[in-house]
């Protein structure tokens, strides 16, 4: 084991243990390069075993309102600059990839039109998927496995599994030939 990843295990296993004070669920341990993810809010969140988290430039951003919940997946990366925001439920699954700055929120957080309410609908991400760079993905949202979703996209509509997703708004470019069990990193 090399210095630097002596040096993220240690900080990972610190992290863990803060992180289990207050009462943040964490399967195994987490590995943070660089700033520590912010975490705030009453909700529930849930990091899976070897959840990695990177913080260089900028550091993440969690939130979960109370009775909210937040949860990553197993063996998931997590770049510099992400902000989730969850007012109902924000899944991701087990090995998945999430680029520099992308967004995800549940919840549009006000009104857009008079007597309308506040709009909230979970946003479910499954296994081995990947999110690129700059990405919104909005309430309601599901997206299947084994799914890519291009670098800069807007997805305000679902997409099935082995997607590849891109456009303002997203849209559903091709299908991903892979087999069953592929596993992209």
């Amino acid at each position: 084991m090399n210095i630097y990843r002596a040096r993220r295990y240690i900080k990972g296993t610190i992290i863990t243990f803060i992180w289990g004070m207050r009462g943040i669920e964490i399967s195994d341990r987490v590995s943070v390069l660089g700033a520590s993810p912010h975490i705030a809010g009453k909700g529930n969140f849930r990091f899976g075993s070897r959840v990695s988290f990177r913080g260089i430039g900028s550091r993440s951003w969690f939130h979960a309102r109370r009775n909210a919940s937040l949860s990553i997946g197993s063996k998931s990366f997590i770049n510099s600059g992400v902000m989730i925001d969850a007012s109902v439920a924000v899944s991701i699954g087990n090995r998945c990839l999430v680029g520099d700055s992308v967004v995800i929120q549940d919840s549009n957080y006000h009104e857009v039109e008079e007597g309308a309410g506040v709009k909230a609908k979970a946003v479910l991400i499954g296994d081995n998927v990947w999110i690129g760079r700059n990405s919104i993905i909005l309430p309601g949202v599901e997206i299947g496995d084994h799914s890519v979703i291009g670098a800069g996209s807007v997805v305000t509509k679902s997409a099935p599994p082995r997607s590849l997703i891109a456009g303002n708004p997203a849209r559903i470019i091709r299908e991903i030939v892979a087999p069953r069990d592929y596993i992209r990193f």
